[in-house]
C-alpha cells in the first residue's frame, strides 16, 4: 500500500480517522437493515436478561466446529498447530450472523515495528519487521470485539510490506472473533483435548487407552452440570432483579423451550450472555 505515513517510531497506517469501515457481504454496515420491533411484548423487561443474539445465532455458536473447516501447519519442535484461514472465518461469520449482521474496522493505526532479538547461541543481534492491526468486530445484538493482529514481514519488498499488512488486519480479525467461541477458533487454545471439533467417532481419543466404553458421557455428569447452569442462571436473573418465573419466561421467550428442558450444551450460552449482561450493568452503575 502506498499510503503510508512515517514518524520516529516507525511507519503507520491511518485506520482511526479515515472512516475506514469494512463492510460484509451485502455492503451495509452492521444493523442497517435492521428493523425495529414496536411490539411491546418484544420490549418486554426480561429481555434485559440478554445479551441481543437471536436464539438461531447462539445456538450455532455453540455447536462444535466441523473438522473439515480445519488447516494444519507445523510449528516449533515439529509440532502440528491447528488454525482457521482468514476466509474460513469470514465465512463462517456470514454463515452464522447473516451477511447484514456484522462487519469489522481498524480502530487505531497499522505500524510497522522494527524488532530485535539475540541468537541464544552467537549473542548475534538479529533485527526484522512486522506489522501489528488494532481491529474491531461489530456484530448486531452483542458487545463489540477489538484485539490485535501481527504478521512478520517475511521479504524487504513493497509485496512483502503488503502482504504483511493485509495479514496483521486478517489475524486481528480471526482473534476478534475468536472470542465468540469454537466455532472462530477458541478451542484450538489452551488445553482442551478436542478444540470443540465435532470429530466422528473412529477420530475419537481419550487418554483412558482408547477404551470405547470408558470413552462414553457419564449422563450423570451431564445432567448435573445442566443443573448447575440453571441454578446459575437463576443467580444472574436474581442479580438483575428478576425473580425465578420471570427468568423462566425469558428463557422460554428466547429458546422456545422451558429451563428444565434445555442440556448444558444449550444453557452456556445463556448463562454466558446473562453474566454479560449484569457486568455492563454494575460498570454503568459505577462508571
Amino acid at each position: 500500500m502506498s499510503n503510508l505515513n512515517s514518524n520516529s517510531n516507525g511507519h503507520h497506517l491511518n485506520g482511526a480517522g479515515n472512516g475506514l469501515v469494512h463492510l460484509n457481504g451485502n455492503g451495509r454496515k452492521p444493523g442497517s437493515s435492521i428493523v425495529v420491533d414496536n411490539d411491546p411484548a418484544a420490549m418486554a423487561e426480561p429481555t434485559l436478561l440478554w445479551d441481543g443474539l437471536p436464539p438461531a445465532v447462539a445456538k450455532s455458536l455453540a455447536q462444535p466446529l466441523d473438522p473439515a473447516f480445519i488447516s494444519q501447519r507445523r510449528g516449533r519442535a515439529g509440532m502440528i498447530f491447528h488454525y482457521l484461514e482468514g476466509h474460513t472465518v469470514i465465512d463462517q461469520a456470514n454463515r452464522i450472523f447473516g451477511f447484514g449482521g456484522w462487519g469489522y474496522d481498524l480502530v487505531g493505526e497499522v505500524t510497522l515495528r522494527q524488532l530485535e532479538a539475540v541468537d541464544p547461541r552467537t549473542g548475534e543481534v538479529k533485527t526484522s519487521s512486522a506489522y501489528s492491526a488494532p481491529v474491531r468486530v461489530i456484530v448486531v445484538g452483542a458487545p463489540s470485539r477489538t484485539d490485535v493482529g501481527f504478521h512478520a514481514v517475511t521479504e524487504e519488498t513493497s509485496d512483502g510490506h503488503d502482504t504483511a499488512l493485509k495479514g496483521a488486519v486478517t489475524d486481528g480479525l480471526k482473534r476478534a472473533l475468536r472470542s465468540f467461541g469454537v466455532q472462530f477458533g477458541n478451542g484450538f487454545y489452551g488445553d482442551q483435548v478436542d478444540h470443540g471439533v465435532r470429530f466422528q467417532p473412529e477420530q475419537v481419543q481419550t487418554q483412558a487407552g482408547r477404551d470405547p466404553e470408558r470413552a462414553k458421557p457419564n449422563p450423570h455428569t451431564k445432567n448435573s452440570q445442566a443443573e448447575m447452569l440453571r441454578n446459575r442462571l437463576l443467580e444472574l436473573g436474581a442479580a438483575q432483579g428478576f425473580n425465578e418465573q420471570q427468568v423462566r419466561e425469558a428463557v422460554q421467550a428466547r429458546t422456545g423451550m422451558d429451563l428444565e428442558a434445555l442440556e448444558a450444551a444449550e444453557l452456556a450460552p445463556l448463562v454466558k450472555a446473562a453474566a454479560n449482561k449484569l457486568n455492563r450493568m454494575q460498570k454503568a452503575k459505577d462508571a
